[in-house]
């Protein structure tokens, strides 16, 4: 599942798809628009630089299907838009695998962004500008047994009731209270509504944010940590959302670089990861077991540490 391109998000899933070989592969509608085969057929062959694109992950994935599906002349993903199935199992336990975004209008929205994003015809290209607000971004709903996941991607709020989590909540049929809950957008301010609390999320929800480090933006902030702590004290973050300060093992790099530069800050490279376990056959009331991995970390840890 690609809830979007983002580098953050995308980067790896073709290899991973690869290596699944009995695996289908969902995304947004939006990526079988007439705009999008063009931005993917223009930058296609494009020079970037090493960290890729999310255009590259996608091309590859199309091709590994074409060659996966080669009794049509039409292989394609799974297409996610609001309310649609993607993926059902009847046997023990019952699961299913249902897409409650982009809305229609999100599609739309997000094809007429398109076009401002095809390349010029030389030169190195860092990588396929995103596109904001993320409108298109695929919230999934899982339901494993009696149990429910809500898996937020990046998807944010929006003033019109047709586009991001508004549509969700204006449109979508009521899939129950989540005890899971993937926080959308590394906890910024632009992905809550309270709405998603108070409608969508068992009491006490275990919720996990993974940060975001980019120069000075910083994500979830300590205040963004507070919010979703308002609401459940079951919250984990995959890493610390800070830089580690500059160290170099060549002390005479170390001093060149802090001579030339005002603050130097390493991008943080280690993550961890959450994991919640449960048996099938407990109730759903049952509290999770939470093991923690890596640089993984209780949200309220991160607030006591900046604090101090």
């Amino acid at each position: 599942m690609a809830s979007h391109w983002h580098d953050d998000h995308i980067r790896g899933i073709s290899s991973v798809f690869d290596a699944a070989t009995s695996s289908i592969f969902s995304c947004t509608a939006a990526v079988r628009s007439k705009e999008f085969e063009k931005i993917l057929s223009s930058w296609r062959g494009t020079r970037f630089l090493p960290t890729g694109s999310g255009v590259d992950e996608i091309s590859a994935i199309l091709r590994e299907l074409s060659v996966r599906r080669n009794d049509t002349r039409f292989p394609a993903p799974k297409l996610a838009s609001s309310d649609k199935l993607l993926w059902q199992r009847q046997t023990h336990p019952v699961v299913s695998i249902k897409a409650l975004s982009p809305s229609d209008a999100g599609v739309v929205a997000a094809i007429a962004r398109l076009g401002p994003l095809l390349p010029k015809k030389d030169g190195l290209r860092r990588r396929l500008p995103g596109l904001g607000p993320n409108d298109c971004s695929v919230v999934l709903a899982v339901s494993v047994g009696n149990h429910k996941l809500l898996l937020g991607a990046d998807l944010e709020v929006h003033v019109d009731p047709s586009l991001g989590w508004s549509g969700i909540l204006e449109t979508s049929k009521d899939e129950g209270k989540h005890d899971i809950f993937k926080v959308p957008h590394h906890g910024s301010p632009s992905s809550y509504d309270v709405r998603i609390w108070e409608k969508m999320l068992a009491q006490g929800v275990f919720a996990v944010a993974t940060p975001f480090v980019s120069g000075r933006i910083m994500l979830p902030s300590p205040s963004d940590c507070k919010r979703i702590l308002s609401h459940t004290q079951n919250a984990y973050l995959t890493a610390m959302p800070r830089p580690a300060k500059y160290r170099d093992s060549n002390r005479t790099v170390e001093k060149m670089v802090t001579e030339v530069t005002k603050k130097a800050h390493f991008v943080p490279s280690k993550y961890g990861h959450v994991r919640f376990r449960k048996s099938i056959k407990s109730l759903p009331t049952t509290a999770w077991q939470v093991e923690l991995f890596g640089d993984a970390t209780p949200m309220d840890d991160f607030i006591r540490s900046h604090s101090e």
